[in-house]
């Protein structure tokens, strides 16, 4: 019983190699994390506003649609195709947990310890990429997004100790109104939004289609239409019930309605998609 079960998760990737590796990338990202955490006590100052608390959000949900990724492909593709390592998901976990903690109380020092522990995990990746010259799409992805989100928070909530003092008023740029008159969201989404979502929605049907082996010029224009109204519909179902019950309970409608309707989009969008990807993949 034990062989059997020591096969089994050997064939998902999980062997002493794949687990001493992922134990030595933990350790060198908790190592770089130290190390930075110390200088950006040092040298920088950092805002607790709504961008950190965007930012702890949008980590999550890229971190735990990496995991997610991870779980299916070592599930669903055949057993001798590479996949993403089932291995590194204690440090996913792990990483998730401290930016939830950032979504909920965006603390100066918990604000530091989330940023630097991402660039931690991408100087190690870097580094583990260099040696073992392994890489994957999902990787790349994963480097672009919280590189972006790194550039994201520097920007609306981290300044230089030396550019705070210097700077012609005490008030950083990013300094919120306490104040600000909140503009109450409407039931529905303007035109701008509409347009963007049918035509995000049409590029990811043809996506869909070139992954599932069919040229974009051969794919019938209905079989496109048919996948993008079944995506919106997809997602105005799932809006429909928290923004419904949020409205009986306080009489008026969900704050930050188009950012909850663009959430669901993508979550829809990675559950159309992503059974075309495993697809592609079986067929390399």
């Amino acid at each position: 019983m034990q062989s059997v079960l020591t096969a089994l998760v050997s064939t998902r990737g999980l062997d002493l190699e794949s687990l001493g590796a992922a134990y030595l990338f933990l350790l060198g990202t908790i190592a770089f994390t130290i190390a930075g955490f110390a200088l950006s006590r040092a040298h920088l100052v950092i805002t607790p506003n709504r961008a950190a608390r965007h930012y702890g959000l949008y980590v999550v949900m890229v971190l735990a649609s990496l995991g997610i990724a991870s779980v299916l492909e070592n599930q669903l593709i055949p057993e001798q195709a590479t996949t993403l390592d089932y291995a590194l998901l204690p440090q996913l976990l792990l990483l998730i947990t401290i930016h939830l903690w950032i979504y909920y109380d965006q603390q100066p020092w918990l604000v530091a310890v989330g940023a630097v522990s991402i660039a931690a995990s991408l100087l190690t990746f870097a580094i583990w990429v260099a040696i073992s010259q392994t890489v994957q799409i999902a990787h790349w992805l994963l480097l672009i997004f919280l590189s972006g989100l790194l550039g994201y928070l520097w920007y609306h909530s981290i300044s230089t100790k030396r550019g705070f003092t210097k700077a012609r008023s005490i008030y950083i740029g990013s300094k919120e109104d306490a104040q600000e008159r909140k503009i109450p969201q409407r039931p529905w989404l303007g035109l701008p939004q509409w347009v963007a979502l049918i035509v995000s929605s049409g590029a990811l049907s043809m996506l869909n289609a070139a992954l599932a082996g069919n040229g974009i010029m051969s794919v019938p224009a209905l079989a496109i239409m048919i996948e993008s109204i079944a995506m919106l519909a997809t997602t105005a179902a799932v809006c429909a019930v928290p923004a419904t019950t949020y409205w009986l309970a306080h009489r008026h409608w969900m704050p930050e309605l188009t950012r909850f309707v663009w959430l669901v989009w993508l979550v829809v969008g990675f559950a159309f998609t992503y059974g075309n990807f495993l697809q592609s993949l079986d067929r390399i």
